[in-house]
């Protein structure tokens, strides 16, 4: 791991984007020919943010670490005794400072901020035709939603929640709102405080949503590999409600649903069906990160690593999970009651992510369900909304169980049903221990052969640690306090 502005990676010209093996500092004239030729005009911006989607398909990324590590460090999931040795030290709650994980995902979260700013700086200045402007804008409004992702899921993983302090004034990561790339422009950034991140995260948001129109400019709006003006609105209500900002989580995903651009799946094709979860661009996603035959991690996928059968087939449900589910439930569908070859017997075989054959199977980074249930709890913590709440947490409870009673609970009962709803809509896709944290949950962190280990809301260990190679090369940096 470079230091953060380090980590500039000359983005070339032809879906390009490769990582220099050097330090930045050792950037040679012909490498920063390269960067100067990046965002030249409409094909170059193009190729640049087609290039940064690329880094969310990373294992480091959505490909797989994203989506597994919240699981695994709640209730979800764990690792079998059979297993590859990937993840394990989560799975124990043994994570150093020179775990290759979270080194791994720091990296390409700033790798795509820093790909993001040079598509913002140099794309709001290019001059190009009238008939091409449109779409450079809105390239340049993915790019800030780019940044705006990634700076927090940076905050999610490395930081306390918002809700940590009464004005978010513990320490988050550091914002980097603009990238140089001259040898002048070197810094060692501090970390920033948690608010300071989100205030940016929030303007970029903003920023992107006025840059895009409705109908999306450059693709077609049933194109969820793309970020829109409704994904960036989705994003914008998730990071309003992780920020406690009620009313404004509760408008933004109004504005979601009411667009009436995205539909839930039925209950029959929620599962199974020619239009299921794991089909890209279905009717319910709003924005996932999409892969194909030849655009694909291989045996790095997520199915690689879940399913039996498959590569690895290290993760496993827990019990605890698996129990909360009615026999009606269809997602109890996306788990098997089965055996691990040679390890637990039984076992709660994970078969969400299934696709071994063609890989066109996406990660979903946002979808319809999530922001009813972002409605759902924003509505419940404001007064005299419990009644919207229940609707909104009804319509998904009963898309996924049909027999799914009425819901008749208030007050702080309602609020834990629409977390338990999350925890059972959103099983394996990342979401489970910021649901946790940010509600100041203590937890069971469940292990194979009946293990437990129990996690304190005051734990300081549900954050990743800075890596050592980021510490030891940048002076300002300061090291999380469970890793000190």
């Amino acid at each position: 791991m470079k230091k953060l502005y380090n980590i500039f990676y000359a983005t070339l010209i032809a879906l390009l984007i490769t990582s220099c093996g050097k330090e930045f500092l050792e950037i040679d004239p012909e490498q920063q020919a390269a960067v100067n030729m990046v965002v030249v005009d409409l094909p170059t911006t193009k190729a640049a943010v087609m290039g940064t989607y690329s880094l969310l398909q990373s294992a480091a990324y959505y490909g797989r670490s994203a989506v597994i590590l919240p699981d695994l460090m709640a209730d979800n999931m764990y690792i079998s005794r059979r297993n590859s040795s990937r993840y394990t030290s989560y799975d124990q709650y043994i994570t150093n400072t020179n775990d290759g994980t979270a080194s791994g995902s720091w990296n390409i979260m700033y790798r795509t901020i820093v790909n993001a700013n040079v598509i913002i700086a140099k794309g709001e200045v290019l001059s190009v035709p009238q008939s091409e402007q449109a779409e450079v804008s809105h390239l340049v409004g993915e790019a800030y939603t780019l940044r705006a992702l990634a700076h927090f899921d940076l905050l999610r993983f490395y930081a306390a929640p918002y809700n940590s302090t009464p004005n978010a004034s513990h320490i988050g990561v550091p914002v980097l709102a603009k990238s140089g790339t001259s040898k002048e422009d070197i810094v060692n950034p501090k970390r920033n405080t948690v608010k300071e991140g989100y205030d940016q995260i929030v303007s970029d948001l903003k920023k992107a949503i006025s840059l895009m129109p409705a109908t999306p400019v450059g693709f077609t709006a049933s194109n969820k590999g793309h970020i829109s003006q409704f994904a960036a609105k989705a994003l914008l209500a998730r990071v309003y409600l992780y920020m406690e900002d009620w009313a404004n989580a509760e408008a933004m995903a109004t504005d979601v649903i009411s667009s009436n651009k995205f539909t839930l799946l039925s209950n029959a094709n929620y599962v199974s069906g020619s239009t299921n979860f794991r089909i890209q661009n279905n009717s319910e996603a709003i924005f996932e990160v999409v892969y194909n035959a030849t655009n694909n991690l291989g045996t790095d996928r997520l199915a690689a690593f879940l399913l039996q059968g498959s590569s690895y087939g290290d993760g496993l449900a827990t019990d605890d999970l698996y129990n909360l589910y009615t026999n009606t439930d269809v997602r109890k569908g996306f788990m098997t009651r089965g055996s691990r070859t040679s390890a637990e017997n039984p076992a709660n075989v994970i078969t969400k992510y299934n696709n071994v054959t063609t890989f066109e199977e996406g990660v979903k980074v946002i979808r319809l369900s999530e922001v009813y249930l972002i409605r759902a709890e924003a509505r419940a913590k404001q007064t005299g909304k419990e009644a919207l709440a229940i609707a909104d947490l009804d319509l998904i409870a009963k898309r996924a169980d049909a027999s799914a009673p009425t819901t008749t609970a208030t007050g702080v009962a309602l609020q834990n049903l629409i977390l338990l709803e999350n925890r059972k809509e959103f099983a394996f896709e990342g979401h489970r221990l910021f649901d946790l944290t940010r509600n100041k949950l203590a937890f069971t962190k469940y292990r194979t052969g009946g293990l437990t280990i129990a996690i304190p809301n005051t734990s300081l260990k549900t954050v990743l640690p800075i890596p050592l190679a980021e510490m030891n090369a940048n002076t300002n940096m300061e090291q999380n306090e469970g890793y000190k």
